[in-house]
């Protein structure tokens, strides 16, 4: 269960789809208490500024662990800002994860007594690289010879004639250029396939044993989950479902994790505030229809401009990592040591 502050709107889906969403009490001493008394959390993480003082004194008093965090560097207060708590509050958390030096410097300087403090980073949304055989990745690089290559992303039936027109118009620029597309739904694969036939292309389909060679100009890779090997492989990513207002859009973390710069369109559904991060540093591109996505797709083919975006989308995602890891790590031991009381 997830109990935050935070509006459930903020939360991306993978957190929102499997948490149960509960904001927290007002200070009072009744609320906290009801709160704490039908909940029964196990472990408190507060993020940012530590200004629930009941809450906080309430849960320590029934012995729950509680960490301190914050979202971003500074977002944990200035000195100035923290001076306005009593020094007791602090010292109720087990650990304090600072997210820069000076963020750190302000919490000891605070402290009159030893606290635990670890400088991990902003304790920011981050995500997973998913995994990839790197025999079948080496042998795909192998197979597509240096041919530029790029992504559409979980397509909805939708938008499937936006990408067709990006990719014919890309590929008058990059005649050896290759799109591989994975379907939204993967038994749509051969559907998609004959549409695109329909149109002259010469497609491949990885669910009848295909490959991507030098004949193949777009790709249909419906298997299992191959999202992590193009994630790899394909330097340009069009996230599915934002061309579309009625389709789930796909998750832009995935490929930015992995070194594909972004481009969306402009419904961003439920995954908005993660596309919204991308955008205002500089590591995605926002497109309205396929023929802007072509003109995008055909910009990022130049190696300079995708790779610029993509080290930001890398940093973006990547830059909780750090604090999410030592977080887990010490609720674990917490949960451990309380299983063993």
């Amino acid at each position: 269960m997830l109990i935050t502050t935070v509006e459930n709107g903020t939360l991306t889906p993978a957190v929102a789809n499997q948490a149960i969403h509960q904001l927290v009490p007002g200070e009072t001493s009744g609320s906290v208490t009801r709160f704490l008394d039908h909940w029964r959390p196990n472990v408190g993480v507060f993020v940012g500024m530590p200004d629930r003082p009941n809450l906080i004194h309430m849960a320590r008093h029934k012995n729950l662990p509680l960490y301190l965090t914050a979202p971003r560097r500074g977002s944990t207060g200035t000195r100035r800002r923290m001076s306005m708590l009593s020094t007791g509050l602090l010292r109720e958390f087990d650990a304090c994860l600072a997210a820069s030096a000076a963020d750190a410097e302000v919490l000891k300087r605070h402290l009159d007594s030893d606290i635990n403090i670890e400088i991990t980073g902003p304790l920011s949304d981050t995500t997973h690289a998913l995994p990839c055989s790197d025999v079948e990745r080496d042998a795909t690089a192998q197979a597509l010879k240096s041919r530029p290559v790029w992504l559409a992303l979980e397509v909805s039936p939708a938008e499937l004639a936006s990408v067709e027109k990006a990719h014919r118009q890309a590929f008058r620029f990059a005649h050896r250029l290759l799109l591989v597309i994975i379907p939204s739904h993967a038994n749509s694969g051969h559907e998609i396939a004959a549409t695109l036939r329909e149109k002259g292309w010469e497609v491949g389909v990885r669910s009848v044993g295909d490959e991507p060679d030098e004949a193949v100009q777009i790709f249909v890779a419906d298997g299992s989950d191959e999202r992590g090997l193009w994630f790899r492989l394909a330097p340009i990513t069009f996230t599915g479902g934002t061309l579309d207002k009625d389709a789930p859009p796909a998750d832009p973390f995935g490929p930015a994790a992995l070194g594909s710069a972004v481009v969306h369109g402009p419904w961003l559904g439920a995954a908005a505030v993660r596309f919204n991060k991308l955008d205002a540093e500089g590591a995605s591109i926002e497109v309205p229809d396929g023929e802007v996505l072509g003109a995008a797709v055909q910009t990022l083919l130049a190696p300079d401009k995708a790779a610029e975006r993509a080290q930001i989308g890398w940093q973006v995602t990547t830059e909780g990592a750090n604090a999410v890891e030592r977080l887990v790590e010490l609720i674990n031991v917490a949960l451990d040591e309380k299983e063993l009381r």
